[in-house]
């Protein structure tokens, strides 16, 4: 195939949205959208974070963020507190439920992931995720 033959946004398009499609058929057994366990899940890694900085971390504008918090603060998985240091903002943190989940499906994600890398090595799979770290950067 020729360079001019294929399409970097197309590519990457494609196996996205294959990718979300498998992924989006795992969560639904457990109520969840990709959107909402990205969520919960880096707001599990950095518990006590505000919705500001959920949405900075997740590269999503603040008003989606809250939507999506508003759905999982439904579901029981996260929860809003007080802020100590600042009475008018809130803290996000995740429930029991929520880590509950979240430690359900990172055995199937973890497969997932696996099975999307079938037939790599781990130096094309490490190079892989470097090229598309690097084409992140050039376009941020």
């Amino acid at each position: 195939m020729k360079e001019t033959d294929w399409s970097l946004g197309m590519q990457l398009s494609r196996s996205y949205h294959s990718f979300k499609r498998a992924a989006t058929k795992r969560m639904e057994e457990h109520g969840l959208t990709p959107e909402q366990f990205s969520v919960l899940s880096e707001l599990h890694k950095q518990e006590g974070i505000s919705q500001k900085q959920l949405a900075l971390l997740t590269e999503r504008d603040q008003t989606t963020v809250g939507k999506i918090l508003d759905k999982l603060v439904k579901k029981g998985l996260v929860i809003r507190s007080a802020d100590p240091r600042d009475r008018r903002a809130f803290i996000l943190l995740t429930t029991k439920e929520g880590v509950q989940v979240i430690r359900l499906l990172e055995p199937t994600l973890d497969q997932l992931q696996q099975q999307a890398f079938s037939g790599l090595s781990k130096k094309e799979i490490k190079q892989f995720i470097k090229t598309l770290e690097t084409i992140y950067q050039n376009v941020t």
